[in-house]
């Protein structure tokens, strides 16, 4: 007799709260230097895949520099494949490692660039769409099989947004296009913005922004920047590793002493 389907659905996921936190994958959004790369490098035993000189300064274990997109596929099926200690996978950064694609892309195909007359209407960006989607497939083989988190470093640009039931505003967006963007924002389980937290003053008719050096990371979709979590974490936790694993853990109802994630 052939069981059937219905006996194999599950309510919720089950969490062992005597061993350390599931794994993560995660993009960490954030304007220049502000600390996405310390923030990944603080995550449990990381190892960074480098699609841009970002780590002068930061005592991390690291791949050499990927050049091309092919040097990013290698060291993420080295990570999948074969046997190491590493518990996190970092990435620095999309929009660095999206240039590489670009190309790769180009020089797959034989086009000039994007607007190649040659690549026919969206092709090219079907053609980069498929190699971030064996990228980010690659990265859930880290994830899912090697139990690791996995932690993509963005950096945002201002943009004009068009919110269909506003004027017109400027916010800030992942440098990657939007096709790009969106596979990343909904592969991830959190997608979180890091700046520094800005006050408003008054001076005479004008209001001007100051900022007291405060970082945070900030977890709910705001006008300003796209965020979300799939797990009700506080609106705005510190900017570092440790509050945000002490976040997640609460969110799991884990005890407080089983705070890192795996």
């Amino acid at each position: 007799m052939t069981l059937s389907l219905l006996n194999q659905v599950t309510t919720h996921r089950e969490i062992n709260p005597d061993v350390a936190m599931p794994p993560v994958r995660m993009n960490i959004q954030g304007t220049d230097g502000i600390g996405k790369s310390t923030f990944g490098a603080n995550a449990p035993d990381s190892i960074f895949i480098q699609a841009e000189d970002g780590l002068s300064f930061i005592n991390a274990a690291r791949f050499p520099q990927a050049n091309t997109w092919e040097e990013i596929m290698e060291q993420v099926r080295t990570l999948a494949m074969e046997e190491h200690a590493y518990r996190t996978v970092v990435l620095d950064t999309t929009d660095a490692a999206a240039k590489l694609g670009e190309a790769h892309v180009c020089e797959k195909n034989g086009w000039s660039s994007a607007a190649d007359p040659k690549a026919g209407y969206g092709a090219f960006y079907v053609a980069e769409e498929n190699a971030w989607l064996n990228l980010l497939n690659g990265l859930n083989v880290c994830f899912q099989q090697r139990g690791m988190n996995v932690v993509l470093l963005s950096h945002v640009a201002s943009k004009a947004y068009k919110d269909p039931e506003l004027e017109p505003y400027d916010r800030w967006e992942m440098r990657c296009n939007k096709k790009v963007n969106a596979l990343i924002k909904d592969w991830v389980d959190f997608n979180l913005f890091a700046n520094y937290e800005t006050t408003l003053i008054k001076d005479g008719a004008k209001a001007r922004g100051v900022s007291y050096g405060n970082r945070g990371l900030f977890t709910k979709f705001a006008a300003a920047y796209d965020a979300k979590s799939r797990l009700d974490l506080p609106s705005k936790i510190d900017f570092s590793w440790q509050a945000f694993a002490d976040a997640y853990g609460a969110a799991l109802g884990l005890p407080a002493n089983n705070n890192e994630a795996a």
